[in-house]
């Protein structure tokens, strides 16, 4: 048998079919959610401030570092999904997120 494995129990369906599009590949780069973006650089999965034009400012506000190199990047609300190379889906959670 080959394949991924994923539980999906307590997702909203709106996350669950984002985690879907990331896992597919049909997502990449960087998200803008509010006045917040989410980039992914490799390794690592950052939070900026953004200014009216969409702009990042200032340092990270948050950062995450993924155990594979990331391919793609997708938030909703609170929610952020992060494709791997290898394969993995990561869900996670960024709160400051809801604060604007």
């Amino acid at each position: 048998l080959s394949g991924h494995v994923a539980s999906w129990q307590h997702l909203d369906p709106e996350t669950k079919a984002l985690a879907a599009k990331v896992k597919n590949g049909e997502l990449a780069g960087s998200n803008r959610t509010g006045q917040y973006i989410v980039m992914a650089d490799r390794f690592f999965v950052h939070v900026y401030r953004t200014d009216s034009d969409g702009e990042k400012q200032g340092g990270a506000l948050a950062c995450f570092h993924s155990p594979s190199v990331v391919a793609s990047v997708s938030c909703r609300g609170t929610s952020v999904v992060v494709g791997c190379e290898d394969g993995q889906v990561l869900l996670l959670e960024a709160p400051i997120l809801a604060g604007g």
